[in-house]
């Protein structure tokens, strides 16, 4: 029964980062980095109309360099979030801060070298850096990033700080 949960889990996972990449293909250039690189994203802002001309008024042609965000983005955006949410705390690998940044959810646990794990300041409406085993990770007010945990020597005990604040400490094995 077990064996069949993770077969399905790992087929909605492959769905689903095959139609989030499909959806991203359209009319957009992506800056993408490798997966052991540090991801930030943040929420796009919502389109708003353009004033239209009054009835009779001949309109001026102008073409406009900027591209207007459409709200398809955003929901794009919270979807992944979301997807990972689901995807990473069951395997404890999405460390929460609070809004204060005092505390961390987990505090203290074990993971295997070259893990990926998402820090997580969406409660939070201040930017903070998180200090994981003298590395720092800024992430931005309301929101979140993915990293990859790897040291060259273990066992290794990587203390976890905001500011002068001590959350706990991650083990790499």
């Amino acid at each position: 029964m077990m064996k069949n949960t993770y077969i399905y889990l790992i087929i909605i996972i492959v769905v689903l980062g095959a139609v989030i990449f499909w959806m991203g293909q359209d009319k957009k250039t992506d800056d993408t980095n490798d997966a052991l690189s540090l991801v930030t994203l943040t929420p796009t802002p919502l389109a708003t109309p353009e004033p239209s001309a009054p009835a009779g008024t001949p309109t001026p042609r102008s073409i406009k360099s900027t591209p207007k965000p459409s709200p398809g983005i955003v929901v794009k955006e919270v979807n992944q979030y979301q997807s990972l949410v689901d995807w990473l705390d069951p395997l404890n690998r999405r460390i929460t801060l609070d809004e204060n940044c005092t505390s961390s959810v987990p505090s203290q646990v074990a993971y295997p070298n070259n893990t990926q794990i998402m820090i997580d300041n969406t409660l939070s409406a201040e930017p903070r850096v998180l200090e994981i085993g003298g590395q720092d990770y800024p992430v931005e007010a309301h929101g979140w990033i993915l990293t990859v945990l790897s040291r060259s020597e273990l066992p290794a005990q990587l203390k976890m700080f905001c500011g002068s604040m001590e959350l706990g400490q991650l083990d790499l094995e």
